[in-house]
């Protein structure tokens, strides 16, 4: 729906980005750096990614990685699981090549120099529906074994609902959440209920808090409500061992944002081998 329009991009916080845009969505991918997609909005409506602009550095230069430092940069990155220190935080601070598509375009990623891997994002455009098909490549001499983590930042101010499976398996268990160290079940930012489990992010909040859980059911995913719009992520779920005790699904909130995650099974990659991980996205005006 509507005619893909590419085009380079100046952006006042982040530098050179490509757009991409139909008439009834538009994203914004950066290529200074990353790639992030820093900007998902339908047409004339707000951005819903929150976007970092003071890039601020996360924890101090890692001496493992010559001295530099990661930094967020908001809106979607593509990470790999288990968060082990400091692999994941591998900086991504140089320029990302691109190409474009009919529908879109390919950003990939400098060689991870430390880590050995290369990823790439794939970005279909379609109506307000947005395709990203992500890709890790085995750069080393060695197998590696990880799962691909796809995250997205996205604005303060809104509500995340997390369905849950609604299988029937009668005295069998159906549906399991994890939480983390610094979550409080009781936090009053959570709602639990049968069929959602409901995250508020709050601007005034002074702790963080995320949890996981696993549903390959036809409802999954997580929505979230925020600037009059309705982001639905969605992902693929193949079959495997998944991680953090076998989440797909993930969502985290501080004070600043919420971010949307995705994890696809642990992997383990020969020489040269790749791992895909699949989402789709969708924007919705709320009536």
């Amino acid at each position: 729906m509507g005619t893909i329009n590419v085009s380079e991009h100046q952006d006042k916080n982040f530098g050179k980005c490509i757009k991409i845009e139909n008439g009834v969505a538009e994203i914004l991918v950066t290529t200074d750096f990353g790639p992030r997609i820093i900007h998902y909005s339908l047409a004339g409506h707000d951005n819903v990614m929150y976007q970092d602009t003071a890039m601020a550095p996360i924890g101090e230069p890692y001496p493992e990685f010559g001295g530099d430092v990661f930094r967020l940069y908001g809106g979607h990155r593509l990470w790999f699981s288990p968060e082990i220190l400091p692999r994941c935080y591998h900086p991504d601070n140089e320029p990302a090549e691109w190409s474009q598509t009919h529908s879109g375009a390919v950003f990939t990623a400098a060689i991870e120099k430390y880590n050995g891997i290369e990823k790439s994002m794939h970005i279909r455009l379609d109506g307000a529906t947005v395709e990203v098909q992500h890709q890790i490549r085995n750069c080393n001499l060695w197998d590696i074994e990880l799962a691909p983590w796809a995250i997205t930042m996205l604005a303060a101010g809104g509500a995340a609902y997390m369905p849950m499976t609604g299988k029937k398996t009668g005295l069998l268990p159906n549906r399991h959440m994890v939480f983390w160290d610094y979550t409080d079940p009781s936090d009053a930012r959570l709602t639990f209920g049968n069929d959602f489990v409901t995250l508020r992010q709050d601007a005034t909040a002074a702790t963080p808090l995320k949890l996981g859980y696993f549903n390959n059911s036809p409802n999954a995913g997580i929505r979230y409500s925020v600037k009059g719009q309705i982001f639905h992520k969605q992902a693929a779920t193949p079959a495997g061992e998944y991680p953090d005790y076998g989440c797909n699904y993930e969502v985290f909130t501080n004070n600043e944002f919420l971010e949307a995650e995705s994890l696809g099974p642990l992997t383990k990659l020969a020489p040269g081998e790749i791992v895909h991980h699949s989402e789709t996205w969708s924007l919705s005006a709320e009536e």
